[in-house]
């Protein structure tokens, strides 16, 4: 048996019932969903999603918060999450090109970061394959922003899928990034040279590894997240699920 909880990246579903997010949210709890991880709340009012998520029985892991909000409306960002119910508030990307880009997302994880905290909240940093590269120093930039910050100001949430498109070993950056690792991104790869999504446990990724690294680790969520989809995106989610729960 096992603790682990594994939600639902909504960006996976971002194409299907744009208009009715209620009827989205009792599909994804169907499927066998424990919670969801937000990439936008549609415009629905804080206490309006706490009861929608009430009612389908279903958590708010986390919310993929774009950068501009967070620089521009913290506060907000802060009240919404609180009221319904989320652990992590997570950056799902950033532009970094430059030196001084590194340094002023440094410069602002520091800041906001430990408002976050106090807030009851964590705040993370999800990576694509760029951040473990720099072709401006001498480190790579995901190397940069663990090293520069401290587990109590910023941490991450890893992603599977991209962190094998840069041709790194998933379990291994699991292990380097240690408690920094709050919870991973579960996204499969065809294969290496194509470098295409496919539903979890029908590509070439070590799932079983990822999860029971993920379970040693005590982790307390895991998320699935698909980008592309060629088949209907309820049943890829659904498909995806059952390979996760199968090694769980």
């Amino acid at each position: 048996m096992t603790n682990l909880k594994v939600a639902l990246q909504l960006y996976t579903l971002r194409d299907y019932d744009k208009e009715d997010f209620a009827l989205k949210l009792k599909k994804v709890s169907e499927a066998g969903y424990d919670g969801v991880e937000f990439a936008g709340f549609e415009n629905i009012p804080a206490e309006e999603m706490k009861a929608m998520l009430a009612e389908n029985n279903l958590t708010a892991m986390g919310s993929h918060t774009r950068i501009e909000e967070l620089l521009d409306n913290l506060d907000e960002v802060i009240a919404y999450n609180q009221v319904v119910g989320t652990s992590y508030i997570v950056i799902p990307y950033y532009k970094m090109e430059s030196m001084e880009d590194v340094q002023a997302l440094l410069a602002l994880v520091k800041r906001i970061g430990p408002q976050i905290k106090a807030a009851g909240m964590e705040l993370l940093y999800h990576n694509h394959y760029h951040e473990f590269n720099n072709e401006f120093g001498d480190r790579p930039i995901l190397e940069m922003l663990k090293e520069e910050t401290t587990e109590e100001e910023f941490n991450f949430e890893l992603d599977m899928f991209w962190t094998t498109h840069a041709g790194r070993e998933p379990v291994q950056i699991m292990e380097q990034f240690g408690s920094r690792c709050k919870t991973v991104h579960l996204k499969d790869m065809v294969n290496k040279e194509d470098k295409e999504m496919t539903e979890l446990g029908t590509g070439v990724l070590d799932l079983k590894g990822i999860l029971a690294k993920a379970q040693a680790s005590g982790y307390e969520w895991v998320v699935v997240e698909q980008d592309r989809i060629k088949i209907d995106g309820y049943e890829s989610v659904k498909r995806s699920l059952e390979n996760v729960k199968a090694l769980l």
